[in-house]
């Protein structure tokens, strides 16, 4: 056999190396240190006595092998040294985002509007038809705006709160310009180049240029409101003033319902308000436009006609 410190051939009866005076156990497996750093490996077979054993041992340097040994655990070390340390930053930086974000710019509205799709292709006198109002009129609680309606028999409106105002309108366009001449009593009156742009969804304008003056109006597609007065129970009525009263001309009209309702013609604009006595042959007529208005007025009953302001009215009989 081989002794497994100094590799010198021995016999299998030895159990101390002559050479090195190694002690030697037949019933394991030799591992043991060299002088030179090395360690042999070898396991002893007990079955085999030959003297001529070819064996060449096998050696691995210890120091190199616990260089490695230890490369590879600060390599390990350093890798996770380095991961928690990226957590830790991350869990303790602070990111201060604002609450609210500003993502359109002041005149972005403005560039919406301009941009609005328009499905009019050609405009006509028909594209007219419906209720508008002014360009960014709105009512309040207290008080009204005017609306203005065109209808297919050439009907032309005014509501504005509890006042109607009716008159006409007519096309008169011509090759590629639009006009339309627009008579209202007390309303728009003039002939005016009109154009329409705009869709169903997100509604219409009406642009009306006046040819003399170049005066314009802004309208916008709106459903008509109208805001009339309530009487209250309080209102002092004159009994004899009930019924329908009409001047000789036709012109102008007065409606005295007994509720304290009054329905006030003057042309073609009709004032529905709320009338009482107010003195000794005074009444005084409320009604809305912008806000709430009164109106003042004398009269006096004589031979069965009713006197306003100087005015005859006789009555009408009623069916």
């Amino acid at each position: 056999m081989i002794c497994p410190r100094c590799g010198q051939v021995i016999s299998d009866t030895e159990t101390i190396c002559p050479f090195c005076y190694q002690d030697i156990d037949r019933n394991i497996e030799f591992n043991d240190f060299r002088k030179d750093g090395f360690v042999e490996i070898r396991t002893k077979n007990e079955a085999d006595t030959s003297e001529s054993i070819n064996y060449t041992p096998k050696y691995f340097n210890i120091a190199e092998f616990n260089i490695f040994v230890i490369a590879i655990v600060f390599i390990l070390v350093v890798s996770l040294f380095t991961v928690f340390s990226l957590k830790f930053v991350q869990s303790t930086h602070v990111e201060y985002v604002p609450e609210y974000h500003v993502t359109t710019s002041p005149t972005e509205p403005e560039t919406q509007e301009t941009t609005v799709k328009n499905t009019v292709k050609k405009v006509t006198i028909k594209n007219l038809l419906g209720s508008w109002k002014i360009k960014g009129s709105e009512e309040s609680e207290t008080g009204a705006i005017p609306y203005y309606s065109f209808a297919k028999d050439g009907v032309a409106q005014e509501n504005y709160g509890s006042i109607t105002s009716t008159g006409t309108y007519k096309d008169l366009s011509e090759d590629d310009k639009n006009i339309v001449y627009i008579l209202i009593d007390n309303g728009i009156k003039g002939t005016y180049y009109f154009d329409v742009t705009g869709n169903k969804d997100d509604g219409y304008t009406l642009t009306l240029k006046n040819i003399e003056s170049g005066s314009q109006y802004q309208l916008v597609s709106a459903t008509a409101k109208a805001k009339k007065l309530t009487p209250t129970e309080d209102l002092k009525l004159d009994k004899k003033l009930f019924g329908y009263w009409v001047n000789e001309d036709e012109e102008k009209s007065y409606r005295f319902e007994k509720d304290g309702i009054v329905f006030r013609v003057t042309g073609g604009t009709t004032t529905e308000g709320v009338w009482s006595v107010t003195d000794k042959n005074v009444i005084t007529i409320q009604y809305m436009k912008e806000t709430v208005k009164s109106v003042t007025l004398d009269y006096i009953l004589k031979d069965g006609k009713l006197y306003i302001t100087e005015t005859e009215y006789i009555k009408q009989n009623q069916d």
